[in-house]
């Protein structure tokens, strides 16, 4: 025989909440405790969205250090707003206030949080670049997709586990960092601008295929420049020696001679 079972939510958060609420067990008002109590989420926010945009600019990336607090406090403040902000309203809803159609209104506070979650995808997709056979970007708009979680958990009263998914991401973002690396470097991408009226395609098979090197997807386009309209090819290739990529690089720039040709590794 089976017995339901009501689960509650009472954490060390809810004890911190509460001793705010309390005005630090009635050390001050309540109003004084409450005020303190945003004011630290807020500070928390900026110190756990911050960490994962200093690793963002500190790669490099435009989405950086002001983006990702940016976000992470519009959260936080959306959140606060949703829980605390409309007490005029409940209050009358208490009191038998009634809709439009009649019947007596509720609020759910979830119902901003939802509309942050969607419309952080519209930032996140203005992060991603399509460079040729890579895509530039994904890694960073998830960031900044956490940035806005922690925002919410922040203003929500969620502070540990705030601070727990932050220490996870930044473990993601840093010790990953060097896998992620060490996977890329296994299917380098050469990149080579060729005169136009030089069919290379054909000829880049048979020396890939000479040195052991199998061409996984290409991607050219045209380039515009004084000299003419050269093409610029993207070559993403995988390889199992280490060493004969490099041959087959300087084997292109000898055969092919083309006006440019470097190796790249796609950044996430």
């Amino acid at each position: 025989m089976m017995y339901a079972q009501t689960l509650s939510w009472d954490t060390w958060d809810a004890d911190i909440i509460r001793w705010f609420n309390n005005g630090f067990n009635g050390a001050t008002s309540q109003e004084a405790g409450n005020f303190v109590l945003m004011i630290c989420s807020l500070l928390l926010t900026v110190i756990l969205t911050g960490a994962l945009g200093f690793e963002r600019e500190y790669r490099g990336h435009h989405a950086g250090l002001r983006t990702h607090v940016l976000v992470g406090v519009g959260s936080c403040l959306i959140m606060m707003i949703s829980i605390y902000g409309f007490t005029p309203w409940d209050e009358a809803f208490v009191t038998g206030a009634a809709t439009r159609s009649g019947a007596p209104a509720a609020r759910d506070p979830t119902r901003l949080a939802a509309q942050v979650v969607s419309g952080i995808g519209f930032l996140g997709a203005g992060a991603i670049i399509q460079n040729g056979v890579g895509v530039k970007g994904l890694t960073t708009a998830t960031t900044l997709w956490v940035a806005m979680a922690l925002g919410l958990a922040c203003g929500g009263g969620n502070f540990l586990l705030g601070a727990m998914t932050a220490v996870v991401a930044l473990f993601a973002l840093i010790m990953l960092h060097s896998v992620d690396r060490w996977i890329a470097r296994r299917d380098p991408i050469v990149v080579m601008v060729v005169e136009n009226n030089k069919p290379a395609l054909k000829e880049i098979m048979t020396i890939a295929g000479r040195y052991g090197v199998t061409i996984k997807e290409t991607y050219s386009e045209l380039l515009t420049n004084q000299s003419g309209t050269p093409i610029r090819m993207n070559i993403r290739c995988s390889h199992e020696n280490p060493a004969s990529i490099a041959t087959f690089v300087e084997e292109l720039r000898n055969s092919i001679k083309p006006m440019e040709i470097h190796l790249a590794i796609s950044e996430k």
